[in-house]
């Protein structure tokens, strides 16, 4: 886990960094003011909730509220502290030589897996340059500066309009998605990284396929009622779905797109990620199969649900 993360935080700072300070109208501020503002602005965009603190313009704090976006429910409980560590010691420390400032460190304060409030650091530009290894170091501060939400800083509201943000948002948690799924081929070869994403999506379904029913308006249990669940899921990442009902017994759901993941994604894994699907199927009527067949094209497939009539497991 904790190569999946360096690497995936290394890949997505090299592609988005030094363009999205631009972006963000944040490329002129001083280099911690400018690294804090990144991580402040772009990770409140993809739904975290953060804190900035501006102790001044060459030490600035951040903070990463819990929840954690990434970790709903119980599940940061069984995050080992190594992560944590691995996360705000891979990017942050970096942004120094990506600004042109050999004097900009990053300190980490807190982190939630051991038992802190929230993970904390701050941006600090030394008078002197600093070694490789001085850009990160851990110091525990018992007190730090109170967030004050009206000297937060604000994005300019007519060039970063909701409609702005809703786009910023998706495409945040669409490139986490596509590069962590690269990273695993990468690190796993292709079958061992399709075996995990299998297991866990059937995890995911098990755990929250209730709570994904209830999003999408449908909770019903037969072959049309979960066929339109799964539309909804699918169509709020912009894949084009349509269902169609050929008996009271029969619905087939027919997608054009695959994602979060890819379009060009390959056969073993969009086997993996319908194990989502499949395990949520079972658990929402064990006597409805679900079964996938391509086009010609082998872009679009369709998925048949059928009640058999018959409990299934």
């Amino acid at each position: 886990m904790n190569d999946i993360w360096a690497a995936l935080l290394s890949s997505e700072q090299k592609a988005r960094f030094q363009s999205a300070l631009v972006k963000l109208g944040i490329h002129d501020d001083p280099p911690a003011l400018a690294a804090a503002k990144y991580h402040y602005f772009s990770n409140s965009i993809g739904g975290l909730n953060m804190q900035l603190i501006e102790e001044s313009p060459k030490k600035v704090w951040i903070r990463y509220l819990s929840p954690w976006g990434t970790y709903p429910g119980i599940s940061a409980l069984a995050v080992p502290a190594s992560v944590r560590r691995t996360i705000l010691s891979t990017w942050h420390p970096r942004n120094g030589s990506l600004l042109g400032c050999p004097r900009l460190g990053w300190v980490a304060t807190k982190f939630v897996a051991e038992g802190h409030p929230y993970d904390e650091g701050y941006f600090q530009e030394y008078d002197h340059d600093l070694a490789p290894d001085e850009c990160f170091r851990v110091e525990h501060v018992e007190r730090t500066p109170e967030f004050d939400p009206e000297r937060a800083p604000k994005l300019d509201p007519a060039i970063w309009p909701e409609a702005r943000w809703l786009k910023g948002s998706y495409s945040y948690g669409v490139d986490y998605v596509q590069h962590v799924i690269q990273i695993m081929y990468r690190l796993f070869g292709a079958p061992a990284a399709c075996d995990l994403v299998a297991t866990g999506m059937r995890l995911l379904a098990v755990q929250f396929g209730p709570d994904l029913a209830k999003a999408s308006g449908e909770e019903g249990a037969s072959p049309a009622a979960i066929a339109a669940s799964f539309a909804s899921m699918l169509r709020s990442f912009r894949n084009e779905c349509s269902i169609e009902r050929t008996s009271a017994d029969r619905a087939v759901l027919r997608i054009c797109g695959f994602m979060p993941f890819s379009y060009e994604a390959d056969e073993g894994l969009r086997q993996a990620v319908f194990g989502l699907f499949a395990m949520m199927t079972r658990l929402r009527n064990g006597h409805v199969a679900i079964e996938r067949t391509f086009d010609a094209s082998g872009q679009a497939e369709s998925w048949t649900l059928t009640d058999e009539k018959r409990w299934l497991w």
